[in-house]
């Protein structure tokens, strides 16, 4: 055993003993999978630890040091130059870093580097405020990331990044020592306890100070968006050595310590905003407006050119002849924001008067607007251009983003230059597009590593890069995306020899053994950018276009407790890649087989058993990717090969009334025993049996078995209004908690709207099929979906009449699938019965679950206006999804449990009941609420009443 190995082996050990086992993981697969993050770079970390709090950071560095073990600090993984991934201890935040502080009324926030920037805002907006760093991936980076990377986006530009807008920072540095910045005790101490480390910053930066060619370049660098290398500003920017080391830490991509939380000074959030889009024809013209355009106070500027238009023509918004526009054609999306509606019309006027005076330069437009729901379209074009590329990368390739800034006086220039390196090297479909009023560019192209031609085709090109945007143009290498080790091996070139030696004396001075992310920033490799390219070979057609950026991490109800979507996927082409190298491998690989082992030995569990397939990752995947689909096709090919489990199913679709029957009496028979026996006692034993067989685990909210009559046709009435109703087989099988169904409150709220109600006679046999879908047997699905669709077309008339579905899932899942598109309870009460009755709000609140079905439907807007209509409170659980998902809250309840384990920390005060739009959603919320929750319609049936 190498001397590594064995002391990688002792820090496990003893962090285990220190932590506990759960914590420290070292399992191969869920290694790999937790080891993925946004780069195009991939290592495997031998040990991943999810930390629960700054004691036990300080242990795991104490530890480290003991050992010589390398440390890197993961937040969310949503970094792109490869500065959170690892070969040695991967270390994670766990959910646990939620804390914050809100001051001055919003003028200033204190976050755990744990919290999503996108809900710290939501924190903010009571107070009309925001933070300044508005990355892209805001709605999935962590707060530790956006500081660690100075991450700043489309509207921060320099002004407002974290750099500019820091208060004060709770560090823990590489000797295990904690530095509060906001307390004075703390800052006194440190001051005693490492004077000489302070002393030393402090002369650092008198030097770098008296260095007139040094600090004018820092100077000339900082006025642009800057994150390559160290934040070399702190030195020339503050004298005091506390305010250095705070201000060292923003941008340093945890080489210089751990951010224990941070606090911010807070910018306003302007609600009255403009939006407009303009294609000017030439680089030239663009550039000269964006030059003048700076003077203006002006929210956003984003710049596209024509490549990226093309990659984005499909979108609805995008004109026709956008194929036709000439060659340089460059698009402005221009934001104006004011704090009020008066400032936003001065200065709306004021750059409406500059747009005229290049009327002749423009080619099309779409002028500036107030209207929301068109500058959401227009954004989502700028926002669709890195993914576009992405989604049509020739598998084999890996997609990269590079992102550089020049002076507004060098963009024209800049732009055409590196349209001149596309050409040279053969990238056709290179894009750029970026932030215009900072200069800030960034172009994304494809590259396969598979051969040495290609290798030195990408080196050569980022060589040349490199020379144009630091030598030529002295602009950034690295903007905002951080160095990571994609640019390290530029840091020099860049900087110079006087500003790369300083970044080594700070880094010796922060970090004497180098136990913080080695091989970050600071790389004595020049061919680092070239090592560890990750691989993404074609797995399925579902997901080979996912460039594993992230962003659907935050809504999966397994994330956590397994893995989330792109670690799905990241296993699932470890697995394709092991098994293609086994392949052609000439002789026998007992690591690679070992490997494979490992991967299948845990697949079923971590990828499929584990995941809810919902889809939802699909809503917040830049490309619109369904993991949950994916899952879905592996669970097929499993069925396909099962006889027993295809006949079972075949059984129970040619028999469907029969099985409904059973389910119901094993749902009530399951009751009565645990009248008998006790809850407690009943759910012990159906828990060893659950965990020996995946047999349904019997808990508290089990569901009585549906006992109320099947409903049936109203009696024919005069006039023209009718609804064909399916009630759902889950609610014909579950009995709702209470004393009246949802199947009574919608025909009750039927007729005081005056719909004549039509149901199926057959309707035992009806199901729509998605309880055979969502387990892999697709025949029996198409099977019940094809009756459903007939029983719809004949009794609506071929679609004359709506057809409304009591579960919004099933509503969905019909809809996606046939002629006739059913609507779900809740927009058809909404749409069609709404303006038939006569509503009387309450003051009592309304705590409202949004399905996943509702939100893939409409985004929950249907089920807002609802409640909203209801009742004066209405909020919602905070949940992206439940994790019942259909029947797997009875087969793996774990998966609902970890979905579920902050559900109560959104429970309004007095909430006696809860609103939902699924039996099964409703039977797990209740279960870790304690909450009863029903559909809504029952609650709109209490208080509508028939219009007069």
């Amino acid at each position: 055993m190498s001397e590594y190995c064995a002391a990688m082996e002792a820090f496990i050990e003893a962090a285990r003993e220190t932590l506990s086992c759960e914590q420290v993981i070292t399992d191969y697969a869920l290694r790999y999978a937790l080891g993925t993050d946004a780069s195009f770079y991939r290592l495997t970390p031998e040990c991943v630890v999810r930390v629960h709090h700054r004691a036990q950071v300080q242990q795991l560095i104490t530890l480290a040091q003991r050992f010589g073990v390398a440390l890197t600090f993961r937040a969310a993984g949503t970094s792109l130059s490869g500065q959170a991934i690892s070969d040695s201890v991967l270390v994670v935040l766990s959910e646990q870093w939620q804390d914050y502080e809100i001051g001055s009324n919003g003028d200033w926030i204190t976050l755990s580097p744990a919290l999503i920037g996108a809900k710290v805002n939501q924190l903010l907006a009571p107070f009309g405020r925001k933070i300044g760093p508005d990355p892209a991936s805001i709605n999935s980076c962590k707060v530790g990331g956006i500081a660690a990377n100075n991450a700043s986006g489309m509207c921060c530009g320099v002004k407002h990044n974290s750099y500019h807008t820091l208060k004060d920072m709770h560090i823990i540095l590489a000797d295990g020592t904690e530095l509060n910045t906001a307390d004075a005790h703390s800052c006194e101490q440190f001051r005693r306890s490492h004077g000489e480390f302070v002393q030393a910053l402090e002369h650092l930066g008198e030097q770098v100070r008296a260095n007139q060619a040094l600090r004018t370049r820092i100077e000339h660098k900082y006025r642009l968006k800057n994150t390559t290398g160290y934040g070399l500003n702190a030195l020339v920017d503050y004298q005091d050595g506390i305010d250095i080391i705070k201000h060292l830490l923003i941008g340093s991509e945890g080489t210089l310590g751990f951010i224990a939380n941070i606090t911010y000074h807070t910018v306003p959030h302007s609600a009255y905003k403009h939006t407009g889009l303009f294609t000017f024809a030439t680089i030239d013209s663009a550039c000269d407006f964006i030059e003048q355009l700076s003077r203006y106070p002006v929210e956003a500027v984003e710049m596209l050119d024509k490549r990226a238009l093309m990659s984005v023509r499909e979108q609805a918004i995008m004109p026709n002849e956008v194929v036709d526009f000439p060659a340089q054609a460059t698009a402005l999306l221009i934001e104006i924001a004011g704090a009020d509606e008066s400032e936003l019309q001065t200065t709306s006027a004021a750059v409406s008067a500059l747009l005229e005076r290049y009327q002749s330069d423009i080619i099309h437009q779409y002028a500036l607007s107030s209207d929301s729901e068109r500058a959401q379209a227009l954004w989502n074009v700028r926002k669709g251009t890195f993914p576009a590329v992405g989604a049509v990368r020739e598998i084999g390739t890996t997609v990269i983003i590079e992102d550089v800034a020049f002076a507004l006086s060098d963009l024209a220039r800049g732009i055409k230059a590196l349209h001149a390196l596309f050409a040279k090297h053969d990238y056709q479909e290179a894009i750029i597009f970026g932030h215009a009023l900072a200069g800030n560019l960034h172009f994304v192209f494809t590259q396969r590593f598979d051969n040495d031609e290609q290798v030195a085709r990408y080196e050569q090109f980022m060589a040349e890069v490199a020379q144009l945007v630091a030598v030529e143009l002295n602009g950034s290498l690295k903007a905002e995306h951080g160095t990571g080790r994609n640019m390290a091996p530029f840091v020099a070139l860049e900087w110079g020899d006087d500003g790369y030696g300083v970044m080594k004396q700070i880094k010796q001075l922060f970090d004497p053994k180098g136990i913080f992310n080695p091989g970050v920033i600071i790389n004595s490799d020049p061919r680092a950018h070239l090592q560890h390219v990750k691989a993404l070979p074609a797995t399925d057609d579902t997901i080979d276009s996912c460039i594993e950026c992230g962003f659907c991490e935050p809504v999966c109800p397994s994330q956590g407790y397994t893995l989330t979507p792109r670690q799905r996927i990241s296993l699932s082409r470890h697995q394709q890649e092991l098994q293609a190298q086994l392949a052609s491998s000439t002789s026998p690989n007992p690591r690679l087989r070992q490997r494979l082992g490992a991967v299948q030995s845990r697949f079923q569990h971590l990828v499929d058993s584990s995941c809810a397939a919902t889809g939802l990752c699909a809503t917040r995947c830049p490309v619109g990717i369904d993991t949950g689909a994916y899952v879905k096709s592996l669970r097929q090919q499993g069925f396909a090969q099962s006889r027993l489990a295809n006949r079972i199913a075949q059984y129970s679709a040619q028999h469907f009334q029969g099985s409904t029957q059973l389910a119901r009496f094993g749902l009530s028979s399951m009751k009565k025993l645990a009248h008998v026996v006790g809850e407690t006692q009943l759910h012990n034993s159906t828990q060893w049996l659950h965990q020996r067989f995946g047999t349904p685990l019997y808990f508290s909210a089990w569901p009585q078995g549906q006992g109320q009559p099947t409903p049936t046709s109203s009696q024919n009435k005069s006039g023209e209004r009718k609804v064909v109703y399916i009630p759902s087989c889950a609610n014909r099988v579950f009995a709702n908690d209470g004393e009246h169904s949802v199947q009574h409150a919608l025909q009750q709220l039927c007729a005081k709207a005056g719909f004549t109600v039509i149901v199926p006679k057959q309707l035992g046999q009806l199901c729509c099929g998605m309880a055979f879908h969502s387990r892999g047997a697709q025949h029996q699905a198409q099977y019940k979906q094809q009756q459903l669709q007939q029983a719809m077309a004949e009794l609506s008339d071929n679609g004359r009449w709506p057809v409304v579905m009591d579960a919004s899932p099933c509503a969905l899942h019909s809809a996606s699938d046939g002629d006739i598109a059913p609507l779900d309870s809740i927009t058809f009460a909404q749409q069609y019965l709404l303006p038939h009755l006569h509503i009387t709000p309450s003051a009592e609140p309304i705590w409202l679950h949004i399905t996943c079905s509702s939100q893939h439907l409409d985004g929950g807007k249907a089920m807002l206006a609802l409640a909203n209509a209801l009742s004066e409170k209405v909020s919602t659980t905070d949940i992206s999804c439940c994790g019942f998902a259909g029947d797997k809250g009875f087969t793996h309840p774990e998966l609902n449990s970890h979905a579920l384990r902050h559900l109560t920390d959104s429970q309004p005060p007095g909430c006696k009941s809860g609103y939902s739009n699924s039996r099964t959603c409703e039977i797990g919320l209740k279960a870790h609420s304690g909450v009863v929750f029903t559909s809504l319609l029952l609650r709109l049936n209490e208080q509508a009443q028939a219009r007069s």
